[in-house]
């Protein structure tokens, strides 16, 4: 194989390793989930996708994408590495704020979250989440 073709090869598995690289920061660094259900209504509907920064600045007032909890255990169940299912809910308080209909606040580390629809469960069933559990602010929808 003559040096040019070497090279053309090289540049060639060099530019498909960077096109690697950089979908995986990516995807580390973003992520869109679809919205299943009717709990974020008329927000958000079902089937909308919600594209989402992974971050940890988070202010009341935004919506969030959350791992789902355990049916039983609530937000007390550690999420599954990087894997949903995922909800999409509002962070209705943070740490050291009351907690809505209650006179209790929010332990630190920890979110109220709320659907915007009260048909939605939330944190009112599930019991405050953890900031572990939360991958990131919703952006933009689609």
């Amino acid at each position: 194989m003559e040096p040019n073709a070497w090279l053309s090869a090289l540049a060639v598995v060099a530019a498909v390793l960077l096109l690697i690289e950089g979908v995986r920061q990516l995807r580390r660094r973003w992520m869109l989930v679809n919205v299943d259900g009717e709990s974020m209504e008329p927000a958000l509907r079902d089937g909308d996708e919600v594209l989402a920064k992974r971050t940890r600045r988070i202010e009341v007032g935004q919506i969030v994408v959350v791992a789902a909890p355990d049916p039983l255990l609530g937000w007390a169940e550690p999420p599954k590495k990087g894997r949903g299912p995922w909800w999409v809910k509002r962070v209705a308080a943070v740490a050291g704020e009351p907690m809505p209909g209650s006179d209790e606040t929010v332990p630190p580390g920890h979110y109220f979250l709320l659907s915007d629809n009260p048909v939605g469960e939330d944190s009112r069933r599930h019991g405050v989440c953890p900031a572990r559990m939360i991958a990131g602010v919703m952006v933009r929808k689609f």
